[in-house]
């Protein structure tokens, strides 16, 4: 019985030990986002993006993915809600981008390829808690956020030729009813960062 309780005072005193040391560690700036996570809480959020993609939304297949051209329809969404954080290309080396935590992915990057449609559906739709990545539900239907889908596919082999020739040939076009409606935004250039 003796042993029983020495166990479980030396468990709560150890328990003690590490929630005073946690705390002391969050109140000395331990949450703030200039400096680089550690392991542990890299994984934790990690996990935390993964858990709020519902099951169902995995088997979900993108409607466009058979329209090779698809992605090009979402270039105007893209630059105007997406392009600050993410980049024009996609990689996000912007201003906003490498200064938030977690970062903005690189869309191109295998972890992010390696995600399902409708994975990065649900992303784009419902947005990530404790992340910078809001919702977009309200602003683009789900075709529009299917062909965004499109969009980040093409990322990995999407040129710097294509965007400039779709940047021109969209600020040529007249929008159509129905067509997003533009309003000022700074260009995603202006917040690239110089490599």
């Amino acid at each position: 019985m003796r042993f029983l309780r020495d166990a479980i005072i030396s468990i709560l005193v150890l328990v003690l030990v590490i929630w005073i040391a946690t705390y002391a560690r969050l109140r000395a700036g331990a949450l703030s986002a200039d400096v680089q996570p550690g392991a542990i809480e890299r994984a934790v959020a990690a996990r935390m993006v993964r858990l709020s993609i519902p099951r169902d939304a995995d088997r979900q297949p993108n409607p466009f993915a058979a329209d090779a051209g698809a992605w090009r329809a979402a270039v105007d969404h893209y630059e105007d809600h997406c392009a600050a954080c993410h980049g024009r290309d996609g990689r996000g080396r912007t201003d906003i981008g490498e200064n938030m935590y977690p970062k903005v992915p690189d869309l191109a990057d295998a972890r992010i390829q390696a995600m399902s449609d409708g994975a990065l559906f649900h992303i784009i739709q419902n947005g990530v808690r404790w992340t910078g990545m809001p919702a977009w539900k309200r602003e683009h239907s789900p075709d529009d956020t299917w062909k965004l889908v499109s969009l980040i596919r093409k990322v990995p082999s999407l040129t710097t030729e294509e965007l400039d020739s779709l940047r021109k040939s969209h600020d040529a076009m007249p929008a159509a009813p129905g067509d997003h409606e533009h309003h000022e935004h700074e260009p995603a250039d202006s917040h690239a960062s110089p490599r």
